[in-house]
């Protein structure tokens, strides 16, 4: 039994320091992107290694509007420091243009702040200010970029940069190796081409991620297996021509890979167990719909600290009675036999 994360007394490695030692092997990581803590306690129990917080999803989450980029720097660093407090798992910020507005010390300043409250870095865009459509000039993306690595810097931090590059690889490749480039001399520490995605076939995805990289290659130096971030890697029902996992790790550069299923099978799942409660008046239906999954718990609650007793155990610590500690008592209550948090090591 161990103590909760955030009550370890254990000095912690910097996030973005244990986030670029997962570079030294060959793996491909997939990055679920979130909204809250209960997203990143499912993607800690799955097993995943790196999580995101999309801007979008915290959006809805947070306020119940899209992504029209209303969120403040103080949202995000809530929830930075809600997540980061209860996972060690190095997470990134999907920051879009550094932060609101486009401008640059929007950029240096959240990112000081998103540093200080536990992240292991941001994901900056290079599109236009003020939510126009389109790109900066290259010169004004590195402006943004620059600002973006010093905020990261400050205060004796070193966080994890992505610079994402919105250009048409495919129409103008030129300029997007021009931007990749450049970027790189700003300070990022990955790249990611959002237009990867929009490319129709898979094979015509795969030539245009290798030419960039031998691109590249061919500056040698820094530039040359420059690390890669593929956007938002879809299922085959939504895009056909999706590439695979294997795919991205055979061109050698990838490192990571956004997916989104959190906010989104969490909705899908409200809206159905919703819709039985109303039909059926009653709350049967999520106590035996999911039985399938192999999942089993009468409450989310006992995910969080209960049935591994470590929030039991911080508590009982201090009590002088175990029946005083609050986790205790819940503990006793909402922890049940037939709980299954596991059902791939359940026996």
């Amino acid at each position: 039994m161990s103590l909760p994360y955030i009550l370890t007394p254990e000095a912690k490695v910097p996030a973005a320091d244990r986030l670029r030692a997962m570079f030294n092997d060959d793996k491909v990581r997939i990055v679920p992107e979130l909204a809250d803590c209960m997203g990143a306690k499912a993607a800690e129990m799955n097993g995943f290694e790196v999580i995101m917080v999309s801007s979008g999803d915290l959006a809805c989450a947070m306020t119940g509007i899209p992504d029209l980029q209303l969120l403040s720097i103080d949202d995000f660093v809530r929830v930075t420091e809600q997540i980061t407090h209860m996972t060690p798992m190095p997470l990134i910020i999907d920051a879009d243009d550094g932060f609101g507005l486009g401008r640059a010390l929007n950029a240096q300043y959240g990112c000081m702040r998103i540093m200080q409250a536990g992240a292991a870095g941001v994901l900056v865009t290079d599109t236009s200010e003020l939510g126009r459509k389109g790109q900066l000039p290259i010169p004004d993306a590195c402006l943004r970029f620059r600002a973006a690595r010093a905020g990261l810097d400050a205060n004796g931090h070193h966080g994890f940069l992505i610079a994402r590059c919105d250009s048409d690889i495919i129409n103008d490749f030129e300029e997007t190796v021009e931007r990749c480039a450049a970027y790189i001399d700003a300070g990022a520490d990955m790249l990611c081409v959002l237009w990867m995605h929009k490319i129709p076939s898979r094979t015509k995805k795969i030539e245009a991620m290798r030419n960039l990289r031998d691109a590249l290659n061919a500056k040698g130096g820094k530039y040359a297996n420059f690390p890669m971030w593929y956007p938002d890697l879809c299922g085959k029902t939504h895009d056909p021509e999706e590439v695979s996992m294997q795919d991205l790790k055979d061109l050698g550069v990838y490192k990571l890979t956004g997916i989104h299923f959190s906010c989104h099978a969490a909705m899908l799942a409200m809206l159905d167990v919703g819709r039985h409660v109303l039909m059926e008046q009653s709350n049967d239906y999520v106590d035996y719909h999911f039985d399938d999954t192999g999942y089993k718990t009468f409450t989310t609650m006992s995910m969080f600290g209960l049935t591994d007793g470590s929030w039991v155990e911080a508590e009982n610590a201090f009590v002088r009675e175990p029946q005083d500690s609050i986790a205790q008592r819940n503990a006793d209550y909402f922890v049940r036999e037939e709980d299954v948090h596991n059902p791939d090591k359940q026996s």
